[in-house]
């Protein structure tokens, strides 16, 4: 009997033959309802085991109850919702890039969607409207157990493919310089700089969380940074928007030259993020 009614929850959380929809730009949203999610893809960090605790209570709370909360119209109905009501921000990538936002709530006795909170925090901007869609969802129908509405907590892993928002142009041989663009005090001065003005981010800190962003950006013939933007396998944590603020705080470069005069070239940078554990050994 309990193996039945096991069964029969997982076929309702992830229906046989289910196929999520691939036509949506320029974020592409795959899901589906979860109880817990062990799966990771690149942009997250393996669980502690406090974590996995957690998943795991999630998950029998939710087989605990005789019926679960469901999205008005059903789980075809929720992808559409979710599709058409997800503002995706601009995000300055250089690549395409997939990333998965797991979505925590609870569907309390009344069908209220409350508590909602990102589990692993990726892009701040596209965190922040995913929160502010879950915010405007409207009533489910609530879970039962024994007869009676309850809350329960549910998560949502939600995929978004986020196009490349900067794409370079063709591949064109650049002309040789004459010289490349330096940092004015070289190296030593630009290590300094960036040790000096980043911002370890918080959500980054707590879950000690950290590695290099590759940031590629323009020096222009003035010497001025531009058009920056992150390349490579996103991070997350807010990792790769402090890298990009450090860049843009940057002074004026000495420009490249190429036969004598300054010219605009691109350039890219790694910069490094050690955890609090790490940075003290």
């Amino acid at each position: 009997m309990v193996m039945a009614r096991y069964e029969n929850r997982l076929k309702y959380l992830f229906p046989i033959g289910y196929r999520p929809s691939m036509r949506f730009l320029p974020a592409l949203i795959l899901l589906f309802l979860g109880f817990p999610v062990f799966a990771q893809d690149s942009t997250e960090r393996p669980l502690t085991p406090a974590e996995m605790e957690e998943e795991f209570q999630r998950g029998v709370e939710a087989l605990k109850a005789d019926v679960l909360p469901e999205f008005p119209g059903g789980q075809a109905n929720l992808e559409r919702w979710l599709t058409s009501n997800l503002n995706v921000p601009y995000i300055r990538l250089r690549e395409d890039t997939v990333v998965t936002v797991y979505v925590d709530f609870t569907v309390d006795e009344n069908g209220n969607v409350a508590d909602t909170r990102i589990r692993y925090p990726g892009f701040r901007q596209l965190d922040k409207e995913v929160l502010s869609m879950f915010h405007r969802m409207p009533r489910w129908k609530p879970g039962f157990l024994n007869y009676k509405p309850v809350p329960l907590n549910l998560t949502i892993p939600i995929k978004v493919a986020l196009a490349n928002s900067m794409r370079k142009p063709l591949d064109v041989p650049a002309p040789e310089l004459s010289r490349l663009p330096r940092y004015h005090g070289g190296g030593k001065a630009l290590a300094y700089f960036i040790r000096r003005n980043l911002q370890y981010p918080p959500e980054a800190r707590s879950a000690g969380i950290g590695g290099a962003v590759i940031v590629e950006f323009l020096i222009m013939s003035n010497g001025r940074v531009d058009n920056a933007a992150t390349i490579g396998s996103a991070i997350g944590y807010g990792l790769e928007e402090e890298a990009i603020r450090i860049v843009e705080k940057m002074p004026k470069w000495i420009p490249a030259q190429l036969d004598g005069k300054p010219v605009t070239a691109r350039h890219q940078l790694v910069i490094s993020f050690e955890t609090p554990k790490a940075a003290k050994q």
